[in-house]
């Protein structure tokens, strides 16, 4: 079972979540169009609408077919950062405590089929969450050098 993944998920979360906490102190914090909360609650939408579902159904044999999930036109305004924060870190870790329980079948040899990315493992389906985290981690980065400026 590759742990890795889990663990670099954990790990990304960690990180993401520290530098939102720290740029907020800055209200007028953004990334591109989307202001610190809507980043936070796009990350916890991602995590309960797309990636929980679509790894359960993998899981179960059920052989899924997937369209690209987009969730950026999504009005998040009424959403403050630490709900967004703890309903992601709720989220995230009932999703590794349950790929934690499943069996190498399972994880690397049961599929879905995304319509961009192919057939996907949940252990690929990992790595598409894990590239996510990251690509939202990068544009944390350049923010928080514009900030300490």
């Amino acid at each position: 079972m590759n742990e890795a993944i889990l663990e670099d998920l954990e790990n990304s979360q960690l990180l993401m979540i520290a530098m939102l906490r720290v740029s907020a102190e800055d209200p007028s914090a953004r990334v591109g169009a989307w202001d610190l909360r809507d980043i936070a609650a796009h990350l916890a939408a991602s995590e309960r609408e797309a990636y929980v579902p679509r790894i359960h159904a993998i899981a179960a044999g059920e052989h899924p077919s997937f369209t690209t999930y987009n969730n950026d036109d999504t009005d998040f305004s009424g959403i403050h950062l630490d709900d967004a924060l703890d309903e992601w870190i709720a989220t995230r870790s009932m999703l590794i405590g349950y790929v934690r329980t499943l069996d190498d079948d399972q994880r690397t040899k049961l599929t879905g089929r995304h319509e961009t990315m192919g057939e996907v493992t949940v252990d690929r389906y990992l790595e598409i969450a894990l590239r996510h985290d990251r690509d939202h981690l990068a544009g944390l980065e350049r923010l928080a050098g514009e900030l300490t400026r």
